[in-house]
């Protein structure tokens, strides 16, 4: 498996847990078919009610202005998480849309709702 060939590699080494496992996560969903957990794959949710995965009107419409302030630092640590693990999810060759910010929150929103079960 490449991922267990680039545990010595200087990145990952940097990366925190949380976001070694949404790499592995994409990383498996990228194989399609040939993945062993892609009957598993298929039934998860396309989409979570979490904090990073708010666009501005549901932000706003929190109102209260702790409240707003948290949702934005929820996404700007999420920005900073998906940079950090960016070059190897390169290195791993992963399909363009599996590299987006966008699959980046649906991933670590499932690695929330999985870890909550």
């Amino acid at each position: 498996m490449k991922l267990c060939l680039l545990h010595s590699n200087p990145i990952f080494l940097t990366l925190l847990p949380r976001q070694v496992f949404t790499v592995c996560l994409l990383y498996e969903i990228s194989k399609g078919k040939a993945s062993p957990w892609h009957p598993y794959f298929l039934h998860l949710p396309r989409s979570y009610s979490i904090l990073t995965a708010f666009g501005e009107l549901e932000t706003q419409a929190l109102q209260v202005d702790y409240a707003i302030w948290a949702a934005q630092k929820a996404v700007t640590k999420a920005k900073y998480e998906w940079e950090q693990a960016f070059t190897l999810m390169k290195e791993l060759k992963l399909k363009p849309p599996l590299l987006t910010f966008r699959a980046w929150i649906w991933a670590t929103g499932t690695n929330w709702n999985r870890l909550l079960l």
